[in-house]
């Protein structure tokens, strides 16, 4: 029977443009960004999704995206998150690299950025039919739940299968 570990990838809530800070990594969340980060952690909690590990980027709105979560799911997530610089914008390669070296946590969460999240999904999952039907896949505050299929140290192209996907458009209908 092969190993299958979870797999929570997030992208972080909609942050503020016009916020008047004066550098990517500073920007703060939006109104909107607040209510769905909130609104995210009660769904994670609500469905069991949420692991006990979570590795996130240090940037602001990470850092606020996570801490709203803890206050929607009635948790304080802070105490199970590793900050990681990498995390900041990383890319495909960066997030293969972070996911083969996590050793036997059975249960991982990445909090991070587009386009990485978008292209690990897609390297993960490997079914264009699946991806397309979740056309513009990782707005802000979306989270896919999946199952991956082997060990992390041996991950591969489609190794994994979507358990679960929500957004917080979708919950506001």
């Amino acid at each position: 029977m092969p190993t299958i570990n979870r797999l929570v990838l997030m992208r972080h809530a909609k942050s503020d443009w016009f916020s008047g800070e004066g550098d990517d990594f500073s920007r703060p969340l939006s109104d909107r960004g607040i209510r769905d980060a909130r609104q995210m952690g009660r769904w994670l909690v609500e469905g069991a999704y949420l692991p006990a590990s979570i590795l996130s980027s240090p940037s602001r709105r990470t850092r606020q995206t996570l801490e709203l979560m803890g206050e929607g799911a009635g948790l304080a997530l802070e105490a199970r998150t590793e900050w990681r610089d990498e995390l900041y914008h990383a890319q495909l390669g960066t997030l293969r690299s972070l996911l083969r070296h996590l050793g036997a946590r059975p249960a991982v969460m990445l909090l991070g950025h587009n386009p990485g999240l978008e292209d690990l999904l897609a390297f993960l999952v490997d079914d264009d039919r699946v991806i397309a039907a979740h056309a513009k896949c990782f707005p802000t505050a979306a989270v896919y739940v999946l199952d991956v299929i082997g060990e992390w140290s041996a991950l591969k192209a489609g190794c994994a299968r979507i358990v679960a996907h929500q957004r917080p458009k979708m919950l506001s209908v």
